[in-house]
């Protein structure tokens, strides 16, 4: 185990438990414990099995990923999964990383796979001596819930100028890498929009006094701000939706008004030189009996017409604002 707090009935926090320090503080429900497990082996998952005591179904989540956020009630306690927010250091991509949450009368067991700030920020504070151990398991599960979601935030501003910036370069540049980058942010912001509507349905049901009896009334108040920032994420990430979908409905636009503008240009050179194929056709014919054929100036004077009928048709089109 990476962590592991006893909080006392006199107060006193303790930590770096042995296994049978625990076993013993979980009998004595005036105890509080947290035990924190990252990437946990097989000797931990046996002290999850047979010290917590938790389901066999319960271990099997814990180390199979979920697709999904949930809340499950077991006898002796209640099991979530929630989602966690991270970033690749080195490729540009958003990250969904699962914490596990056992929630007991008096213990709180977080299993993950990766470091997730949200537990090393209450990991700090209870070393610091926060009240948040004294309130309870369920108060500490909504202390690292309520940073778990706040980390969300900067990830989706971090889109939402994305998103500003490239509608500002619809306008200006015309290359695929621009519908490429479009596709990119739709499919970043619906990983987390699968994730921010299961997470939301979740924490609406801890807001309810009755939903379980480890999470107390007094408690299921405070996951209220919980939910109502995860609906605002979920309307934000809508807006970006929108915001997207319709910078694709103008970046097509954009290609068709330049294919149509190329097109109106060709058009209008393959009309200029259709009078002209016309008379170069008919003083191209092998004819030996032809009048213009022995004139003096006959080729200047083909020459001459040929260039007056080019410049009056672009001057009509001009005038009708064709060009």
């Amino acid at each position: 185990m990476k962590h592991s707090f006893l909080f006392t009935k006199d107060k006193q926090l303790k930590t770096s438990l042995s296994v049978k320090e625990i076993s013993d503080a979980l009998k004595d429900k005036s105890c509080m414990i947290w035990v924190d497990f990252e990437k946990p082996d097989d000797i931990e998952i046996e002290m999850l099995l047979n010290v917590f005591n938790l389901h066999p179904l319960t271990i099997e989540d814990c180390i199979m990923p979920n697709a999904r956020p949930k809340a499950e009630h077991f006898p002796d306690y209640l099991f979530v999964v929630l989602h966690a927010i991270g970033r690749h250091s080195q490729a540009e991509e958003i990250e969904m990383m699962e914490l596990d949450i056992i929630l007991g009368k008096n213990f709180i067991v977080t299993v993950h796979n990766a470091p997730i700030p949200s537990i090393e920020a209450a990991e700090e504070k209870v070393k610091k001596s926060s009240p948040i151990m004294t309130k309870g398991p369920d108060f500490l599960m909504h202390s690292i819930s309520d940073s778990l979601v706040d980390n969300y935030f900067p990830m989706i501003d971090k889109l939402d100028n994305k998103i500003d910036l490239l509608e500002d370069r619809l306008f200006g540049d015309e290359s695929e890498d621009v519908l490429q980058e479009i596709f990119h942010l739709k499919n970043e912001i619906m990983v987390l929009r699968r994730s921010v509507g299961p997470q939301r349905d979740v924490i609406n049901r801890f807001t309810r006094s009755d939903f379980s009896p480890m999470i107390k009334a007094t408690t299921s108040v405070y996951f209220r701000d919980v939910y109502d920032h995860l609906v605002r994420m979920n309307d934000l990430l809508d807006s970006c939706r929108d915001s997207l979908t319709g910078s694709i409905d103008i970046y097509v636009s954009n290609a068709s008004n330049r294919m149509n503008h190329i097109v109106k240009t060709l058009t209008i050179i393959t009309t200029i030189f259709m009078p002209l194929t016309l008379i170069t056709g008919i003083y191209g014919m092998n004819f030996r009996y032809m009048p213009e054929l022995e004139t003096k100036f006959g080729y200047l004077g083909v020459w001459i017409a040929m260039a007056i009928i080019s410049i009056f048709m672009l001057i009509v089109f001009k005038r009708r604002k064709w060009m």
